[in-house]
């Protein structure tokens, strides 16, 4: 029980990172393109299809935040995957 709590605080907390790397990006990809900034951007089609796009870790590295996005993307994967393993490994151990 203890350990999903866990686990639940750090994928919220590696939710929270993974947001806040987009949103700098995408100001920064606004700045640069004169386009005005949306506060909703996540509710935005275009914005979500640009941040999945392979150029969005380019659009990063230009903003300085590649590796934030790197470590928030990598942070979110984890903190996804890793109680799915660990619960399988425990129901193996008996």
């Amino acid at each position: 029980m203890v350990r999903g709590l866990v686990w639940l605080v750090l994928f919220g907390t590696a939710s929270v990172a993974f947001y806040r790397v987009n949103d700098r990006i995408v100001w920064d990809v606004c700045r640069r393109e004169r386009r005005p900034y949306p506060p909703d951007w996540t509710r935005s089609v275009y914005w979500q299809w640009r941040t999945m796009a392979g150029s969005w870790y380019g659009d990063a590295k230009h903003a300085g935040l590649l590796w934030p996005k790197v470590a928030a993307t990598a942070a979110i994967l984890m903190a996804g995957i890793c109680p799915v393993l660990t619960g399988i490994l425990e129901a193996m151990s008996g």
